[in-house]
């Protein structure tokens, strides 16, 4: 039997930007001439299965986002003599001092670190020369449906305003600095007293509109929360514009998906954004008037660095380069 590499992750439920690369790295292998690997599902595994599962495999790409436990990991393949890939998918340096020298070091152990953008690239190559820059957006499979009461519900909640913003957060998440990592409430502050625009957040684990609602108290009547399990890009699609409002990011997929949607995008400039991408310093700073047809016309200049390089194409290369003798 040819060797293999191990894929460790977690793929969705719930819905976030991992498990959705994690699953749709699985589907676009599937569908290459590449077969040789195997997944293990960290979520359903215990320590035990996880551990036996390394140890039958020659090389391993993880996929998790604690720095802690991917050093753990790391410390242990290398014990172990196996050979890691790791796919960092947040911005270098994000987490706290403890968190960052955990990366660092797990980095540096590792056989290939593997980034997702100009400055994390940058910082990964000090701590391993062999880092790799590849973006985590990946094809996906097509749309899913929205379930009937929600379409509908949108379709009447959308009547009542000239402009449609999108957000979305895959759970409540704060930063390093203790800040709201999707700066959700921000967004709600910013168009509660706008009349005629509205905002719709996909809060696929259902915990962001009981945050905002403790929060908040009562919530403004321009916003509405799609709390269930969904496919974002249905939001999108009924969008004028994305709003990305996140104080630290790796690749975001929904950036791209809006792209691929020809919806505007909104991003802060917490991490470099692609050139498609209107950026901004402070949400209250942004006149959506204005800047929504400055992020149209910026949509003409499409995503190069996804035109260069075939992400799976890239990590298909990188696996068959591990699994030589």
């Amino acid at each position: 039997m040819a060797a293999s590499i191990l894929i460790l992750g977690s793929i969705p439920p719930p819905i976030g930007g991992v498990t959705t690369h994690v699953s749709r790295l699985l589907a676009n292998l599937g569908k290459s001439n590449f077969t040789r690997y195997a997944f293990c599902d960290l979520r359903n595994s215990n320590r035990l299965e996880v551990c036996i599962n390394i140890l039958r495999y020659k090389t391993i790409h993880l996929h998790i986002s604690q720095p802690f436990l991917q050093l753990g990991l790391a410390t242990f393949c290398m014990l172990a003599g196996k050979r890691l890939l790791i796919t960092y998918h947040g911005n270098w340096g994000r987490y706290g001092a403890l968190g960052n020298w955990a990366i660092n070091i797990s980095a540096g152990l590792c056989a290939v670190p593997i980034v997702q953008n100009g400055e994390s690239f940058r910082r990964a190559c000090f701590w391993n020369r062999k880092a790799a820059l590849i973006s985590t957006h990946l094809p996906a499979p097509p749309i899913s449906e929205l379930a009937d009461s929600i379409l509908h519900a949108l379709m009447d909640f959308k009547k009542s305003y000239k402009t449609i913003l999108c957000t979305n957060a895959w759970n409540v998440t704060f930063d390093k600095n203790g800040k709201e990592t999707y700066g959700v409430l921000p967004i709600i502050e910013c168009i509660e007293n706008l009349v005629q625009t509205a905002l719709i957040i996909s809060d696929p684990s259902g915990q962001y509109s009981k945050y905002a609602a403790k929060m908040l108290g009562t919530l403004p009547g321009n916003v509405f929360f799609v709390s269930e399990p969904h496919d974002f890009r249905n939001i999108l699609s009924l969008s004028d514009a994305f709003i990305r409002n996140t104080t630290t990011d790796g690749v975001s997929l929904s950036i791209h998906e809006a792209m691929e949607l020809n919806v505007p995008v909104l991003a802060s400039n917490a991490v470099e954004r692609p050139v498609f991408c209107k950026t901004f310093d402070k949400i209250n700073q942004v006149s959506f008037e204005k800047d929504i047809p400055l992020a149209r016309n910026l949509l003409a200049c499409g995503p190069p660095d996804l035109k260069a390089c075939d992400p799976v194409k890239r990590l298909i290369e990188i696996y068959c380069e591990q699994l030589r003798p």
